[in-house]
């Protein structure tokens, strides 16, 4: 914590009343500190670095300003966000990993309305496109901070050793699932997997159906194409899909997705770009030889393709003591500033301009095929808001029980199409 202090002055002037003498001017000093701001900032563990990088860069240009960073565990998440809730814990700015999780606490009542700084602040205005289509009492609660399409990293190393062509450019989810047949199999006593299976407690099997266009399950038209998506995906995992989670990063789970990859047993998975760090990181620390790229989402059956992105959002707490302090940082850490700090360290930020698309395509050389990544543009909005969330968790519960061989598909989705019309009379 940094303190800068200003002298106060103070002099007494004596005059001797002798003849001739005159007593010297003595200057009398005093310190008086300057109170310094302190935000109190969360996020979770995988933002340490880059938060760190924009905390610093920062301070540096407000001295009165300090960050300081709490860095949450998954596991204890939801206890820190109701620790803010329920003021048990200072908060003045919390990062989310994704839009939907910024809905569920802002319902809660721990998200400030950013409208009063909206007609003034350059970065809410770049953002427009993406307020664009959310209810008026909705829109500016959170701010995109990091932005980045959904992609399939292959292991080039696994392909080759099993003479194996790449996936390219507008291939299709049937082709996905040949290539993961054709990589499934046993490399001495060690089983190899060709993709993870669409597990069945998060949202991964949404991601065909989202290539599709379908984004609201209010929607009966989008609703159909979940439905048919969810049949496939349960397909697809139980032909061949291995016993091992599609597990959050740094989880230490045995035989996750991420060990596998490393170690060469598993050939595809689906991530955005947070995880090219860590796996160079790990590359080369490790020493191996593993060589990988990634490549777009697939197309449904050669039909239209819809880009997926992973939104991650910036937001200030409603109860913050510094209000005004805490805008300028997510202000400052989603606007261009912010942008050049975490496109030069390998990160894609929400804004876009085709020079921080520059600068972070020179961040780094793998993989190669990083352009994919990047969406060159205002990022528009997707549904996010609370009625969009809890269609999108009553799919979710009821599909995980299909996936898990519980229900049967028909059964879950009229359970699913009750729900849904349960929670619009609950909204109207």
């Amino acid at each position: 914590m940094r303190k800068y202090g200003k002298m106060i002055l103070s002099g007494m002037l004596l005059i001797c009343l002798c003849t001739g003498c005159k007593g010297p001017e003595q200057e009398i000093t005093a310190d008086r500190e300057t109170e310094e701001t302190v935000l109190e900032v969360y996020a979770g563990q995988s933002e340490k670095e880059s938060l760190g990088l924009l905390a610093e860069a920062f301070e540096e240009e407000n001295p009165e300003i300090s960050v300081n960073l709490h860095f949450i565990p998954d596991s204890e998440y939801t206890q820190q966000m109701m620790k803010i809730k329920n003021q048990e814990a200072e908060a003045d700015c919390i990062f989310f990993p994704d839009t939907g999780d910024a809905v569920l606490w802002r319902e809660k009542g721990i998200l400030k309305d950013l409208t009063e700084w909206s007609e003034d602040s350059p970065v809410l205005s770049y953002y427009q496109n993406w307020y664009a289509n959310m209810e008026e009492d909705e829109k500016y609660s959170m701010v995109p901070y990091r932005i980045g399409r959904i992609c399939v990293y292959y292991n080039k190393t696994l392909f080759d050793a099993q003479e194996i062509s790449y996936p390219q450019e507008g291939w299709t989810w049937e082709a996905l699932k040949e290539t993961a047949v054709q990589l499934t199999g046993w490399s001495g006593n060690e089983k190899v997997y060709g993709a993870p299976g669409f597990e069945a407690s998060g949202y991964w099997w949404t991601l065909p159906a989202r290539t599709r266009g379908a984004v609201d399950p209010f929607r009966e038209e989008d609703l159909a194409v979940f439905q048919e998506t969810a049949q496939w995906c349960h397909e697809f995992t139980s032909d061949f899909s291995g016993p091992f989670s599609y597990a959050e990063w740094g989880d230490d789970v045995e035989n996750n997705y991420y060990t596998l990859f490393l170690e060469g047993r598993l050939g595809m998975f689906f991530g955005d770009d947070t995880e090219v760090k860590i796996l160079n990181q790990d590359i080369q620390e490790r020493g191996l030889s593993l060589e990988y790229d990634i490549v777009s989402l697939p197309a449904w059956n050669g039909g239209e393709y819809t880009d997926v992105f992973n939104t991650a959002v910036a937001s200030v707490a409603e109860m913050s003591a510094h209000p005004d302090e805490a805008f300028r940082f997510i202000e400052f850490c989603t606007g261009e500033k912010g942008a050049r700090i975490l496109a030069e360290n390998n990160t894609a930020p929400a804004w876009q301009t085709d020079e921080i698309c520059e600068i972070y395509l020179s961040s780094a050389e793998n993989p190669a095929g990083r352009e994919y990544f990047l969406m060159r543009e205002v990022p528009a909005e997707t549904a996010v808001g609370t009625l969009y969330q809890g269609g999108m968790e009553i799919m979710r519960q009821q599909v995980s029980l299909y996936l898990m061989d519980q229900q049967e598909l028909e059964y879950t989705f009229r359970n699913i199409r009750r729900e849904l019309d349960e929670l619009s009379e609950l909204n109207w």
